[in-house]
Parts: C-alpha cells; structure tokens; sequence
C-alpha cells in the first residue's frame, strides 16, 4: 500500500517556467540545482520578420554551449521563440536546430502590453488560425530533429477561443501545451481558473500542463486536482520560494513535507546569483535584479517582505548584500 502511494505521488513533472527580465541562465542553474526540476524554458526570443545570428540564441540560451543544452545540474533546457509570422518563426526554428537546441517552445501566452502591441504572445490567441499557422511553420520547418511545444493562456479579453487555440496548436503539431490558467487582461490578478484547463485537457490527445498561482505545496496540488493535469510549470512561484520544486519532488516521493524554506536559505540564493552576475553586469542592474526577485519573495515570506521594506531604496551591491545576510531582528530592520 505505501509502495503505491508513493508511485502515485510520484507521477507528474514539474517544468521552470520563462520570465523575461530574471529568470535567466543563471537564475536557472541555481534554481535547478537541487532535485526538483525535470525540465526549464528560456526567457522568449523575439522574432520580427528575419533570421537572428547566433549570438542572439546564445544569449538568451547559453546552455546551448552543452550538447543537448542543459543546465549544470543536467536539467535540459528548451529554447522559446515568440513571434507571428509563421515563415519567421521557421527560419530561426531552423537556426536554433543548427545551434544545438532539443526542443523550441512557441510563446501565445506573453501578457505584456509592448509584446501585445506589436502583434506577439497573447495577441495572437484572438485567432486560432493564427496559433495553428505558427505552430505548423515551425514544425513542418523542423520535421522530427526537434520537439515543438507551445504554452497559451486562456485567451485575450474572455475564455471564449481558449478551447479552439488549444486545439489549433495541438493541429499545428504541439507537442504539449502549457496552458496559464487566465486570460491576457487578467494579467497575474488571483484566480488562476485551473478547472478550465480540465476542459482544455479533456479535448485534446497531446498533454496539457498547468500553470498560474502555484505558491505552495498545497496549491501544486489543487492545480493538479482541479486541472486533472499530471505535469505543472512554475514561474514566480519557483522564485518566490526557490525550494517549492524541491518540496514538490520530496513530497511525490515520499509523502512527507519539508519545513518552510528560512529566511538564510533565501538569501544565499540571492546572494549566489549576486556573484553570477556582477562580474558581467554594472553594480546597478545587479541591484535591480536582486530587488525583482526579492519582491517575487516578499508576497509570500514576512522575512522576505521586511528585507524589501528596508533595502528597496538601496542602489549599492554591498549595502544590499550586507541587508540581506544581516541578523537584525524584525524591529530593527523596520525601524
């Protein structure tokens, strides 16, 4: 009986989520560097209507360096195009395939109003034809060498074409979906609608994966339950706790729940990816990039969310690294 509670726990895998602007090589490989994480997308490359050059891809995948591309703990890493012409989006899926990629992942999902404006992500999931048309450019361009993926959201201003553009990337040749449980305007605002991704699930034949407001251990899963789906993907919710997927993979096989993740744990990952960056990058950019991923943390840490208070107005790296791996009580850091 216990031998399969555990094999049933264990089904299900757990994917790191794209998030333009910090979650990057570097953030990938200190968040994947325990066991938790089967696999991980980049940051969108953003195709307009020509053949970017290689340097492009590897900034946005420097693990295409690896063959296949993985990050150092060995997690593979999937690179992700976002784009609407259809015979663009093939000739840099081609380019990527040259450069080593296993796999290219088709962003409809992006909600930012600059993307949208200029006719990418979410604005294209006010056509089907349009889903369809792009999937099946990039898959007819790549044939078998490479797995082409696609992640959605609900649709754009209602959930009414939701259930036609999954259909058409499943038509266009997806090989799985990811499908963020709200539409475009409804931004990252709570709920996530995870039982209408059941609906999405039930119509097509490829998986479906969940994805939108996994905080916890406990929403991973009421996603699951409510999507029926058996694989999920985290995004804020992986940096908001960096050790979420851990719990996750901890919990599927053995049952048992790990402690909250401490205050110490979350600024030595800070502070890790403070030392990635700040050879390559000025003092300043590090400072904002350690604040975005603090504030992802403070929604969900009181600890987190006191550091935040004290240290938002800081612009040196030191003053900040020193703020976060200050013992300070509570009282003093707010006052």
């Amino acid at each position: 009986m216990v031998d399969q509670l555990v094999n049933l726990l264990h089904e299900g895998r757990v994917g790191l989520a794209p998030m333009e602007g910090i979650l990057d090589a570097h953030a990938r490989a200190l968040l994947t560097a325990r066991p938790g994480f089967d696999w991980a997308v980049t940051e969108f490359v953003r195709v307009v209507d020509a053949r970017l050059p290689p340097r492009v891809f590897h900034k946005h995948c420097p693990e295409l360096a690896i063959t296949p591309p993985t990050t150092p703990s060995g997690v593979p890493v999937q690179l992700q195009l976002l784009g609407s012409d259809p015979d663009a989006l093939a000739a840099n899926a081609c380019q990527a395939l040259r450069l080593g990629a296993s796999g290219i992942d088709l962003n409809f999902g992006c909600p930012a109003k600059t993307v949208n404006r200029h006719d990418g992500g979410a604005a294209l999931l006010r056509d089907p034809h349009r889903v369809e048309a792009a999937v099946a450019a990039v898959a007819g361009a790549v044939g078998d060498s490479l797995p082409v993926t696609a992640k959605i959201r609900l649709g754009f201003s209602d959930r009414r074409l939701a259930l036609a553009c999954a259909l058409a990337a499943q038509r266009g040749g997806a090989r799985h979906l990811v499908v963020h449980a709200r539409t475009r305007d409804e931004g990252y605002r709570p709920p996530a609608h995870w039982e209408w991704i059941a609906r999405i699930r039930r119509a097509l034949s490829i998986p479906v994966i969940a994805n939108g407001d996994i905080w916890t251990l406990e929403e991973y899963w009421k996603a699951r339950t409510l999507s029926g789906c058996r694989d999920v993907m985290l995004g804020r919710g992986a940096l908001a706790d960096p050790w979420l997927a851990p719990r996750i993979r901890h919990w599927q096989l053995t049952g048992e729940r790990l402690p909250i993740t401490p205050w110490a744990a979350r600024a030595e990952i800070l502070t890790a990816y403070a030392s990635l960056k700040r050879d390559t990058l000025p003092e300043r950019v590090v400072v904002s990039l350690l604040k975005q991923w603090l504030n992802q943390m403070r929604g969900r840490d009181a600890e987190a969310a006191r550091r935040f208070a004290t240290l938002r107005r800081i612009t040196t790296l030191g003053d900040f690294l020193e703020g976060l791996a200050t013992t300070q009580d509570a009282a003093a850091l707010t006052g």
